[in-house]
């Protein structure tokens, strides 16, 4: 124990090395086109810009939020916001000590000024956004939302109107942009929410809301992962407890949670030596550990006190590691090797979680065979001793000494071992488990118990793979009723997504050669054409023909590199223009930058992603693969959407293969194909109740399907195990089916019903996160079980009497051999 302890606090000392890393990019696929874009754009132009956003909405006005009192608060809004300090440094500009550039809004039409607004009258605010939108000086879908024309086609009232500040992202300056959103931009617009309140309604989002509010939810529920962690241990001392204080074994139950700390301590440890982050998701790793230590810990314990009380307790932990230890390790090895396959997804986040899971698994293994199996031979000297549960330091004083007392009942009962003590049912002849051991091992109800398991499966199956569907809702990681989750409700209403498509040239463009003026103008007049853009790409190229109507194939390339030179000297282009371009020393454009505004079809993934394959075509058919290439940052999630399938579909059959090729090297064929089969099962049930249960196909959902691998051996291992052990004992199959399931069964069942328990309360969440947690692991653990317990002692129980019939199940070692 000594040893163990040193080692786990030295392996623990790692922790001083772990950074928190819970950037959103570790949530991006690292291999994937879009990234690769994301950092050439950001290597090439810094870091992208963060927006700022709240919206207005009037139903009730005749002219909505046209009306002069409504445009005139959310004007006084935006100047309160702007006139601070803290907002001119850090705002966007085109050049460095310039002007903010303005805000999107309908108010710029007043050019934010409001006495300009003031001095106008109701007919004349609508003639001037008449007269914006007939010139296209505005555009209306940006700006405005739930727009009414009369039958002159003008607009006579819109519903909603958004406003759109955005802040440059600098190195270093990181703090000070979190303090202007949360202390000036959100500070200001609640305070307008709340006066305003009894005429319209205002909306309000920081670009560090949703984050925020994220936090906020995981906090809340950390609490609530606490209090099942709880119940996990309080079931565990109720299992453990006996009448007899001194026969109770209350405090080796507590001791998972020191074998969960410590296991814990040495994965984050050698994560730390390893240079892995610690994100928010490691810390489900102690939900897990947690549950696959309770599961090892009774099995030890139950093997333990089979063992006769007569001999040595050194020589009952030795029995009983040899009894179960092959089963332990079986479903341990598994576990890792499940989460060691997740490790490889091109995700870092869900990689620094599995890598972070399998040690964990390892570590609680291996300190559950040492340190706890040598509690368990410490607390049967407590017992022989006659010491008080949880208080040990005191003794009961009895009439006979406590030792011969043992021995004499293990006398009387012919050298028998022990009933299980750690059940939560008896094992007397009529008790529970018994009377389902015998009723599991009748032929007729065996072999219903596999048609039906395989009838559901096969449904299941069905259900799932046809109608699950993909990606993840906005709001799944937001507390139920944030302002977050109302403001993109009420922007998707009437807004949709308005956001800017980038387009950034990557090979070298000199503007003397037309062929490359001829690429560039193709490429922006496809990009144009898209159904989904809006306006004209806002470009230094198309600035520069407007500025040279002259130019065309025949000028000459030195007439054109004196025109360019002419438009880079003007105020236009130093201001707007020349942020965007990296020059070589020859004077010719390495990489430029060019944008679009466009409608991204957030409420339409399957749209939103053909939109994306049809801007790459436009950019790619304009010059080729090389030349140049579109991009949003909404498609870094979106090339995870595409190819979750393929993801799931080849971790799960890599962590197949390896749980079928592991369970080989610790059961025989038929019984590691039996498991497998269980696996298998259990996997396509969890995905048909996804799709049953509204749970989506996900990186979340992904993550708890590679548990799911790894805990579904757990319920089936240790009864495969419990019956291969009976079988080399001389047992028929039908009597070691029994014997497998009176013996491991109890064990399983107390493991699951702990997790299970623990599950329930996680449904209490208001995070969609953890109710999505609740559901899945409620069917793993359910249908785990039920395979674990139900179906697979009734494949063993047809396979070993069809062995038995055929002649090839004779090969076993009777007991006295």
């Amino acid at each position: 124990m000594v040893l163990m302890l040193v080692l786990t606090m030295a392996l623990t000392s790692g922790v001083t090395f772990t950074e928190l890393d819970n950037d959103y990019e570790n949530w991006y696929p690292h291999k994937s086109t879009a990234w690769g874009h994301y950092t050439f754009q950001k290597q090439a132009f810094g870091k992208y810009n963060r927006t700022e956003l709240y919206l207005v909405e009037d139903t009730v006005s005749v002219n909505g939020v046209l009306t002069k009192s409504v445009l005139e608060g959310a004007l006084a809004l935006h100047n309160e916001i702007a006139e601070q300090d803290s907002y001119s440094d850090l705002c966007v500009k085109y050049v460095v000590d310039g002007p903010c550039v303005d805000s999107v809004s309908i108010l710029a039409l007043w050019n934010y000024d409001a006495s300009v607004l003031s001095a106008q009258t109701q007919a004349q605010i609508l003639q001037t956004v008449n007269d914006a939108a007939n010139a296209n000086l505005i555009i209306l879908d940006a700006v405005l939302g739930g727009l009414e024309r009369d039958s002159n086609n003008d607009i006579v009232s819109a519903i909603a109107l958004q406003v759109i500040m955005s802040l440059h992202v600098m190195d270093g300056k990181d703090d000070e942009l979190m303090a202007f959103e949360k202390d000036n931009f959100m500070a200001k617009c609640n305070e307008a929410v709340a006066q305003h309140s009894s005429s319209y309604n205002m909306y309000c989002n920081s670009f560090r809301s949703y984050s925020d509010e994220s936090d906020r939810a995981i906090e809340a529920d950390q609490s609530l992962m606490m209090f099942a962690m709880l119940i996990m241990i309080a079931y565990v001392a109720f299992v453990l407890k006996r009448k007899d204080m001194v026969e109770s074994k209350m405090l080796l139950g507590l001791l998972i949670v020191v074998n969960v700390g410590l296991s814990l301590g040495v994965a984050f440890g050698i994560c730390g030596f390893l240079g892995l982050p610690f994100t928010q998701m490691s810390m489900m790793c102690i939900f897990i550990i947690m549950g696959v230590g309770i599961d090892d810990m009774f099995i030890l314990t139950d093997a333990f006190d089979r063992e006769p009380p007569s001999l040595p307790s050194s020589e009952r932990v030795a029995n009983a590691l040899a009894e179960v230890g092959g089963s332990i390790t079986l479903t341990s090895v598994t576990d890792f090797l499940a989460f060691s396959i997740g490790s490889t997804i091109d995700l870092p986040a869900v990689s620094y979680f599995c890598v972070t899971a399998a040690l964990a698994v390892m570590s609680v293994f291996l300190i559950q065979i040492t340190f706890f199996a040598a509690c368990l031979a410490i607390d049967a000297r407590r017992i022989l001793n006659n010491r008080y549960d949880l208080l040990p330091c005191f003794v009961r004083k009895q009439m006979e000494d406590w030792g011969q007392r043992e021995n004499a009942e293990h006398n009387s009962s012919n050298s028998k071992p022990l009933p299980m003590a750690s059940s939560v049912v008896d094992k007397t002849p009529l008790s529970p488990i018994n009377v389902f051991a015998d009723f599991i091992v009748r032929p007729v109800v065996s072999k219903v118990a596999i048609f039906l398991f395989l009838v559901l499966g096969a449904g299941m199956s069905y259900q799932g793979f046809s109608s699950i569907e993909k990606g993840i809702k906005i709001t799944d990681f937001l507390p139920a009723g944030s302002y977050v989750g109302i403001f993109y409700e009420k922007r998707d209403l009437y807004f949709g997504e308005i956001d800017t498509m980038e387009f950034i040239t990557t090979a070298t463009i000199d503007p003397s050669s037309a062929d490359d003026r001829a690429k560039l103008s193709t490429t922006f007049t496809n990009v144009e054409n898209l159904s989904f853009t809006v306006g004209t790409p806002n470009c230094w190229f198309n600035a520069w023909q407007a500025f040279d109507t002259s130019l065309s194939a025949s000028t000459s390339e030195s007439d054109a590199q004196a025109s360019f030179d002419n438009f880079m000297s003007t105020d236009e282009a130093k201001t707007k223009y020349a942020n965007n371009m990296v020059f070589n020393d020859d004077g010719k454009i390495v990489t430029s930058k060019c944008n679009s505004l466009f409608l991204f079809a957030t409420m339409d993934v399957e749209k939103a992603v053909d939109e994306m394959y049809q801007a790459r075509e436009a950019t790619i058919s304009g010059g080729g693969e090389d030349f140049a290439f579109a991009f949003n940052q909404n498609w870094l999630w979106m090339e995870r959407y595409i190819t979750i399938d393929t993801l799931t579909v080849n971790t799960l059959m890599g962590a197949l293969v390896g749980v079928f090729v592991v369970c080989v090297l610790f059961l025989d064929v038929t019984s590691a194909l039996l498991v497998c089969v269980c696996v298998v099962l259990i996997n396509v049930n969890i995905i048909g109740l996804m799709s049953l249960w509204d749970v989506r196909l996900n990186v979340a959902s992904l993550v708890i399907l590679i548990l799911s691998v790894g805990f579904s051996v757990d319920y089936s291992a240790h009864v495969a195990e419990g019956y291969l052990s009976a079988r080399t004992k001389g047992l028929k199959a039908k009597e070691a089916v029994q014997v497998s399931v009176r013996e491991m069964g109890v064990s399983v069942l107390n493991g699951g019903i702990s997790t299970l328990l623990a599950v329930v309360i996680l449904s209490a969440s208001k995070s969609e996160g953890f109710v999505v947690l609740f559901k899945m692991f409620l069917g793993m653990v359910t249908f785990g079980l039920l395979h674990g317990i139900v179906l697979l002692p009734a494949m063993l129980l047809v396979s070993g009497q069809a062995s038995e019939a055929c002649g090839t199940g004779g090969a076993v070692v009777k007991a006295e051999d």
